[in-house]
């Protein structure tokens, strides 16, 4: 995959996570980032589509750690998928 290829690539899933998020489509959101960390190096985009995602729908106040979530999620995500294309490739 050429140099452009890959910037679409990585700016056309950046849109479609933008928009899951915007919308709440958390079901969309997950798999879309694990796609994005698997193909593009280094893809912090999930971290901050999981904070912008409580931002938008999380922080009430007496939830305590759940406000969180779509945080502590991606940061979960990003973690494990980033483990695992190690150990794979």
């Amino acid at each position: 995959m050429s140099m452009n290829d890959s910037i679409r690539l990585r700016i056309g899933i950046d849109i479609i996570l933008l928009i899951s998020v915007l919308n709440g489509w958390w079901f969309v959101a997950l798999p879309l980032a694990l796609g994005g960390i698997w193909s593009n190096s280094f893809f912090i985009e999930s971290v901050i589509a999981g904070s912008l995602f409580d931002a938008l729908y999380g922080f009430f106040p007496g939830v305590g750690l759940w406000a969180y979530m779509g945080t502590i999620g991606s940061v979960m995500v990003f973690a494990i998928g980033t483990f695992l294309k190690q150990k794979v490739r």
